[in-house]
C-alpha cells in the first residue's frame, strides 16, 4: 500500500534488533495521558508501537493547536518534534498506547554493536519526520477552510491507497489540525457532501472526485 510519510515497521526480529541496539524503556499509557514534553529538558526520544497519540500546544488565550498525530510506526522526541519555551508542546495519549523510550543520545551515535539497522533507522526517522513536516505546511499553506479539507483528505487517501478512508483524527482534532474553527468546518464539509465531491459519515470519508487543488 502506498504511503506519503512512509512510518517505521518492524517485524518481531527486527523489533528485537531495536530494543537490543537502542535499549528503550516500555510504557503503557491512558487516553489522556502526557507521554512526553518537549522542552530543553527533554533527553528522550521514542518510538508508539501501540494506539495514537497527539502532538498539541496551547497558546496564553487557550487557543489549541494540533501541530502533528503519530499512529504505530512513529517516532518523536529531542531535535525530532519541535519545542518552544514559551507556549508548552506536550504529546498525549489519543488512546491507549505503548512506547519504547530511549535516551536521545544513544540514539543518535551508533551502538557498540555497529550494526547496519540503527543506522537505518536514523535514516527513516529523518525522512518520516521531515515529509511529515511538509504534508502539515501544504495543508495550513492553504487559504480557504476547503482548501485545507481537501488537501488533507487527499494526503490521506493516497497514504492509505484508498478513495474510502476513515479519518486518523476526529472531526474537532481535525478543526484544530487545519486550524480552523469547527462550526465553520463542518459547514463546508456539508457543502463538499451536496456538491458530490465527498461522502462523508462521522470520521468515514469517500472522495468521489479527483482532487485537484
Amino acid at each position: 500500500m502506498k504511503t506519503l510519510y512512509p512510518l517505521i515497521s518492524f517485524n518481531k526480529k527486527e523489533l528485537d534488533e531495536f530494543k537490543r541496539c537502542f535499549q528503550p524503556t516500555e510504557k503503557q499509557y491512558s487516553r489522556g495521558d502526557v507521554i512526553m514534553r518537549l522542552d530543553s529538558f527533554n533527553r528522550s526520544v521514542a518510538l508508539l508501537t501501540k494506539g495514537m497519540a497527539q502532538l498539541t500546544t496551547t497558546t496564553f488565550d487557550g487557543t489549541r493547536t494540533i501541530v502533528d498525530y503519530y499512529e504505530p510506526g512513529s517516532v518523536f522526541g529531542r531535535n525530532i518534534s519541535p519545542i518552544s519555551e514559551t507556549d508548552p508542546y506536550i504529546i498525549t495519549a489519543k488512546t491507549k498506547c505503548t512506547v519504547l523510550t530511549a535516551d536521545y543520545d544513544r540514539s543518535m551515535h551508533c551502538c557498540e554493536r555497529r550494526c547496519e539497522k540503527h543506522i537505518q533507522l536514523m535514516d527513516m526517522v529523518m525522512r518520516s519526520v521531515v515529509k511529515r513536516a511538509q504534508l502539515h505546511v501544504e495543508v495550513l499553506g492553504k487559504r480557504s477552510i476547503r482548501g485545507k479539507l481537501l488537501t488533507f483528505f487527499r494526503q490521506v487517501a493516497q497514504g492509505k491507497g484508498t478513495r474510502t478512508f476513515v479519518l486518523p483524527l476526529s472531526l474537532s482534532d481535525l478543526a484544530d489540525y487545519i486550524s480552523a474553527d469547527r462550526s465553520a468546518m463542518m459547514r463546508e464539509m456539508k457543502k463538499l457532501n451536496d456538491e458530490k465531491i465527498i461522502v462523508s459519515h462521522a470520521k468515514k470519508i469517500t472522495l468521489l472526485r479527483d482532487i485537484s487543488i
